[in-house]
């Protein structure tokens, strides 16, 4: 009988411990932490081990919602789910790597230097015209997301003309936007992203008006599978009536293509 009051006792202290934080460094962990670990010198580290693809559990036997790790791999044998060395965390259904402000990368831009010289277009009245205005070739070595902006600057002008005001009170329509004319399989090479547009319209008179810049700033973010592109930033114009379009003569054009690995 003895023996029973002493074991009883000795449960209750160790549900007692089970039941409190965990502290390694810190003899009062964090009451709100299951497990609290304090240092100056020395950091957690991770499991390190080898993940297959985002869509299997391998090496866990299934996949656990809130598990972290960090993959030592590169695979790409599953080309639709390839992994890459980094943190990866699991929501349940896979594995999603944990990306950070150093694993963007600048394709081109991120400088102050004007990506554009100017270029004229004559556009024919009641006809679409279209011109290429910048090519930028890329190569993603993982799908990313990929974010495209520009601040193109338009200048619109008598037919033939860099400098002769507009004097016929014309609607002129003009549209920036970004096209891919190389890409991997599934991803359009036809289809215009990233519109941006603006109706232009002169006051009629016989002096006509100031020919000011008027920036026109097209955006999209895409998530993009590897491979190589070719991306095309074009202006196309229209109106009832002739006159010139310049492109890019201002002093603030800027072109961007920022990307941010998926996986």
């Amino acid at each position: 009988m003895k023996t029973i009051h002493f074991i009883v006792p000795l449960l209750f202290v160790g549900f007692s411990l089970m039941e409190a934080q965990v502290g390694i460094g810190i003899n009062s962990p964090n009451a709100n932490a299951g497990l609290d670990v304090t240092s100056t010198n020395k950091g957690l580290l991770l499991p390190r081990l080898s993940l297959v693809s985002t869509n299997s559990a391998s090496p866990l036997s299934a996949h656990v919602a809130g598990m972290t790790v960090y993959n030592t791999a590169t695979n790409t044998s599953v080309p639709a789910n390839p992994v890459y060395p980094g943190e990866y965390y699991n929501d349940g259904t896979q594995w999603l790597r944990k990306s950070s402000w150093n694993d963007a990368r600048m394709i081109t831009g991120g400088s102050i230097t004007d990506p554009i010289a100017l270029i004229t277009a004559d556009a024919v009245a009641e006809t679409a015209s279209n011109t290429t205005l910048s090519t930028v070739s890329f190569t993603l070595d993982r799908p990313s997301t990929v974010e495209f902006s520009a601040n193109i600057s338009t200048k619109y002008t008598a037919s033939g003309s860099n400098t002769t005001p507009l004097s016929d009170g014309a609607i002129k329509l003009c549209t920036v936007n970004f096209q891919f004319t190389t890409a991997p399989a599934g991803v359009s090479t036809t289809a215009f992203f990233g519109d941006h547009s603006t109706a232009y319209t002169n006051s009629l008179s016989a002096a006509g008006t100031a020919t000011g810049d008027v920036y026109l700033n097209p955006y999209s973010v895409a998530n993009l599978p590897a491979g190589n592109y070719v991306l095309i930033v074009r202006g196309t114009v229209l109106s009832g009536t002739a006159f010139r379009i310049g492109f890019g003569g201002g002093t603030r054009d800027m072109i961007q293509v920022k990307a941010t690995p998926l996986q």
